[in-house]
């Protein structure tokens, strides 16, 4: 019995290390080999409804409008791992960010991650949350959503690990899957 449980737990160890080590900088290359850590493309947010930590109703296209810089990923509440530093990180990037900058952190469990979970997560965390929304939705969007980042792995333990920036007057968004450090630059340069 003891066996099945530590192979379980050794398994849940190495995945979240293989995560831990892409958001470092450490041999991650999104599925192709030689990509680069930055990567651009045009996107328009789809028409979809989430809710927020303050179990209020966000349209996603409302979010992201145009006119708004907007950091963002993807994560789970009791991913304890690569989500909590990813969390860290966005809370030191927060005030070196362009004033009004928008976070937002996309639940990827919507089932077990209600507005009340995702509350409970900005209050363990120390989140500063005036610009910053914790959203779930259903289970089939988020989904969507995370294939068309191709961000989606075929279950929550394997997850991306990268931050997405939009700037304000632009439907580019630039992936970032290591040097976090350099986001405020490029959210003021480009």
């Amino acid at each position: 019995m003891i066996r099945p449980i530590l192979l379980a737990a050794l398994l849940v160890c190495v995945t979240q290390a293989q995560a831990f080590e892409a958001m470092t900088g450490h041999d991650h290359n999104h599925g192709q080999a030689g990509q680069a850590a930055k990567s651009h493309f045009e996107f328009r947010f789809p028409a979809m409804s989430l809710v927020d930590h303050r179990n209020r109703t966000v349209e996603l296209g409302q979010l992201f409008a145009y006119d708004e810089n907007v950091v963002f990923a993807f994560f789970f509440t009791h991913c304890v791992a690569v989500c909590t530093t990813l969390t860290q990180t966005l809370k030191n990037l927060q005030p070196r960010l362009p004033e009004g900058t928008r976070i937002a952190m996309i639940s990827i469990d919507p089932d077990t991650d209600t507005p009340e979970l995702l509350s409970d997560y900005v209050d363990k965390h120390g989140i500063d949350d005036r610009n910053w929304s914790l959203l779930t939705g259903d289970n089939h969007s988020i989904v969507e959503l995370q294939k068309s980042f191709e961000a989606y792995r075929g279950n929550k333990m394997n997850h991306s690990v990268s931050l997405f920036l939009k700037k304000s007057g632009s439907d580019t968004i630039t992936e970032i899957q290591q040097d976090f450090a350099r986001i405020p630059g490029l959210m003021i340069r480009g």
